[in-house]
């Protein structure tokens, strides 16, 4: 078993000192004023996200008079008391888990049947279908007609509404296409001459050598169904089917509608307390939405970076 010894730390921090000291000048200048940009640019994406947390977590009378910043001032978790309070809370939870991970696992399927073709067959009017597909990145059909399949489906309000209705994106197909063509073909060939059909190639040979690229799509599929808010709102009418960021709206909306309504919760807060409670539940409901994502995107990292990169190396 191989241990650091002291010399050995001095030897690599010999050898770091004159690796800095061979650079140049300018590199060294460039190399501080690229840390100074990258600290200014953190702290201007990461404020926002602290000031959200702040004000949920911070006493009405100083969210009321704007006093928080980036950190807490008067802890007081009450928004976050009023959001889980709500039983329903988890069954909408439990649906959006459903919609983004069994949608996903869908989509991924679809997308990779979908791709395969245009990345390894030759077939006759492959153009056109290539074109078709691409035909649905510039033209939609819009809500009405969107609302009116699904209800002639008798899909309406279910989750397989949400779920079917996201299935395939002529963008993710182009992005697995790219990737598709970035695997040797001789790999493909080789499969058919020892008998192997397009299906075992797919899902034996191609899906496993494509982690990356699937992955970096499957946290897009999920971020896009966790975060969607237009399509449940259209497709879904019951409360029992309700995913979170339905639920979180009306959480929001019974939060505002307390404030005209201050004689029914006088007992329990002043009038201040109220008129900021919506508020704070705003930003709670924020931080609610981005945990689950925030949990999942870590180990995914090292395939997202590597996905978006080797995807892009053919077109």
């Amino acid at each position: 078993m191989n241990q650091t010894t002291p010399k050995t730390l001095h030897y690599r921090k010999a050898r770091y000192d004159q690796d800095f000291i061979r650079k140049s000048t300018g590199e060294k200048i460039f190399n501080v004023c690229n840390l100074i940009f990258m600290a200014i640019l953190l702290i201007f994406l990461i404020y926002p996200v602290l000031n959200v947390l702040s004000i949920s977590l911070s006493n009405e009378t100083q969210v009321m008079a704007a006093n928080v910043t980036f950190y807490p001032i008067g802890f007081n978790p009450q928004a976050y008391r009023t959001i889980f309070a709500d039983g329903e809370l988890w069954h909408s939870v439990y649906n959006s888990f459903v919609v983004a991970f069994g949608g996903c696992a869908l989509s991924i399927i679809a997308l990779c049947i979908a791709a395969y073709p245009l990345a390894f067959a030759d077939f006759y009017g492959k153009r056109l279908y290539s074109i078709i597909i691409m035909f649905t990145m510039w033209f939609q059909g819009g809500i009405v007609p969107l609302f009116l399949t699904i209800q002639r489906l008798n899909l309406y309000d279910t989750l397989w509404a949400l779920i079917l209705n996201g299935l395939i994106s002529a963008y993710n197909v182009v992005i697995i296409r790219s990737y598709f063509n970035s695997i040797p073909f001789s790999i493909v060939e080789s499969a058919r001459i020892d008998g192997a059909n397009d299906f075992s190639i797919l899902f034996r040979l191609i899906i496993p050598l494509s982690k990356p690229v699937l992955a970096t799509v499957s946290l897009w599929v999920i971020v896009g169904h966790w975060n969607d808010y237009m399509n449940p709102l259209i497709l879904v009418s019951s409360t029992s089917k309700f995913t979170l960021q339905l639920k979180l709206k009306s959480l929001v909306l019974a939060a505002e509608s307390s404030t005209s309504n201050l004689s029914t919760l006088s007992q329990t807060t002043d009038h201040k307390g109220v008129a900021a409670l919506s508020t704070q539940v705003k930003n709670a409901v924020l931080v609610v939405s981005m945990v689950p994502m925030l949990v999942i995107y870590p180990f995914i990292q090292r395939f997202f970076v590597s996905g978006v990169m080797l995807g892009s190396v053919k077109g």
